[in-house]
């Protein structure tokens, strides 16, 4: 699974490393260890405006919950989507078809378990550079109050051999995508079924683990 990222950069680093420009006026802060459980807004790049950075809330909510309880527990289910079972699983399957995007981060966070003990990992890339997470958006508007809520989910797959013995319960971690297929995930004229190859693990000789 992926519950905790880092997006520990300047707004002029994120916007040189992906070739695109923030928002006017967006608040973006940088951060170390950002759950998904404290709902943040994180930087994404959406396909439809590959030349523009957004923040968008983790934990996706689909166009079709009809109230704020609903959306309010399907949140906090969807801050990952299994890359086996987006293509028909009703929280996904239409983002999947013309709503990706890239999450933005240069590192993330996975628990290790021995025994009664849950040891931390920070897992980067070996050249330390910024990198792009497969994901899905949505946007939902509150009935009640008219609000326009956008959010996002963290596709993951299974486990490279390095995965394996960091996150060796549920043996997962999420799609990395590497520089030269970012735009490929955000291009709507590509076939989902087309993109089932990006959904393997990521060359572990490529990354980099240390406890924290």
């Amino acid at each position: 699974m992926c519950y905790t990222i880092e997006i520990n950069l300047t707004r002029e680093q994120i916007e040189k490393r992906f070739n695109a420009k923030f928002r006017e006026n967006t608040g973006f802060k940088p951060g170390k260890r950002v759950s998904a459980f404290t709902l943040p807004e994180l930087p994404v790049i959406c396909s439809g405006s590959v030349g523009e950075i957004r923040l968008f809330t983790w934990g996706l909510i689909p166009f079709w919950v009809k109230n704020a309880e609903d959306a309010k527990s399907i949140r906090t289910k969807t801050f990952n989507a299994r890359s086996e079972t987006i293509a028909e699983k009703a929280s996904f399957r239409n983002s999947f078809k013309t709503k990706r995007c890239l999450v933005l981060s240069n590192g993330f966070y996975e628990w290790h378990t021995r025994g009664n003990e849950k040891l931390p990992y920070f897992i980067d890339l070996k050249d330390r550079n910024p990198f792009a997470l497969a994901g899905l958006f949505d946007n939902w508007i509150n009935q009640e109050t008219g609000e326009y809520v956008n959010t996002f989910t963290v596709i993951t797959t299974r486990a490279n051999q390095m995965m394996e013995k960091i996150h060796n319960l549920k043996k997962r971690m999420p799609v990395i995508l590497h520089p030269e297929d970012e735009m490929i995930w955000l291009n709507n004229e590509i076939s989902p079924t087309d993109l089932q190859r990006f959904f393997i693990p990521f060359d572990e000789a490529l990354m980099n683990a240390r406890r924290t």
